[in-house]
């Protein structure tokens, strides 16, 4: 899967989120690493440009 928008990030998210437990060498697993990567490659090739998640913390 390749992330080319915000809403493909939190489709991306969401999904990588629901199999948090899968086993490391299941399928599911295998899908969570990908995604894992193609997050990562994502927030590194736009995190200048992305806005912000929360507000910034005041405490």
């Amino acid at each position: 899967m390749s992330i080319e928008s915000e809403q493909d990030l939190e489709r991306a998210v969401q999904e990588f989120q629901s199999l948090g437990d899968a086993p490391d060498g299941s399928e599911e697993g295998r899908r969570r690493s990908v995604l894992d990567a193609d997050i990562k490659a994502y927030y590194a090739r736009c995190a200048n440009t992305m806005r912000p998640g929360k507000p910034p913390s005041t405490g």
